[in-house]
């Protein structure tokens, strides 16, 4: 699989538009369509996905950016300046992941939206806009794993590749492996989505919970080969991130089920004459 030779798309009136930047709006408009596909198709506000998009992206973008720069403290307290340029990559997922729920939380709270119900129609199309965002790691030749000798082996530029790796050529799409996962998962959601109100096993917030489950382990799997982990402690940060996304989706799992069970408990039962 070969790498692009140059990052940069096109150039508009002297402003360079990269690769990276057109993929990751690509996902966001993707994302957007099947969300307001899924909501219409679940009873909820297709145009109130418009309404709260634009925010739930600046807070994933910044969440995402402040998580890489929090991890990689000691280079941007030397070099402050760059922790604003995201041009060239330096996005962090599971910071926009916990920034963007949070921002959308917030938003569905303040609008008198049911925030559970509206991640059965959000969730899919995160695990979509993922699938495609991820080949901006292919246009900055990031996010790449270790050597390899398999026909889909990506071509890294010498000045790209690691030190312990100077001499070689080919390495694992790590980023190819994470969107084929991230397709497949917005596949499984989006079929969960518009079956959790006819389906008596199935909640309001599965949705979420199956993710949170699905993508942190499939994560942590891939991140085992990844070369340019950020480190938390004595482990990559992702392995920490992908655990606790693991315990709060099984947490989820059970608290819907138990909530749902105490609501049963609560209502009045009504004896043989009752209309």
């Amino acid at each position: 699989m070969p790498s692009p030779s140059d990052p940069i798309a096109i150039s508009v009136f002297g402003l360079d538009v990269r690769w990276y930047a057109l993929f990751m709006l690509a996902g966001v408009v993707a994302g957007l369509f099947l969300a307001r596909f899924l909501a219409g198709r679940i009873g909820l506000d297709p145009d109130w996905v418009l309404d709260a998009a634009p925010w739930v992206v600046l807070f994933s973008i910044v969440g995402a950016r402040s998580y890489y720069v929090a991890l990689r403290s000691e280079y941007f307290l030397s070099h402050p300046v760059e922790a604003i340029n995201i041009r060239l990559g330096g996005l962090a997922f599971h910071g926009a992941l916990i920034a963007g729920t949070a921002a959308f939380a917030i938003l569905c709270r303040r609008a008198g939206q049911p925030f559970f119900r509206w991640t059965d129609a959000i969730v899919p199309a995160v695990a979509l806009a993922q699938a495609i965002g991820r080949w901006g790691n292919w246009a900055n030749q990031e996010a790449f794993g270790t050597p390899t000798t398999a026909p889909w082996g990506l071509w890294i530029d010498p000045d790209r590749r690691p030190a312990q790796f100077a001499s070689i050529e080919r390495f694992h799409p790590t980023f190819l492996y994470e969107s084929l996962f991230n397709v497949l998962n917005a596949a499984v959601l989006s079929w969960l989505a518009l079956r959790v109100s006819t389906s008596a096993p199935l909640r309001h917030g599965d949705v979420l919970a199956i993710y949170l489950i699905n993508y942190g382990a499939a994560r942590f799997l891939i991140e085992r080969i990844r070369t340019d982990s950020l480190y938390l402690g004595p482990l990559p940060a992702a392995y920490w991130l992908s655990w606790g996304l693991i315990a709060v989706g099984v947490t989820l799992l059970v608290f819907l089920r138990l909530t749902r069970s105490l609501d049963a408990a609560r209502r009045p039962s009504l004896g043989p004459g009752a209309p």
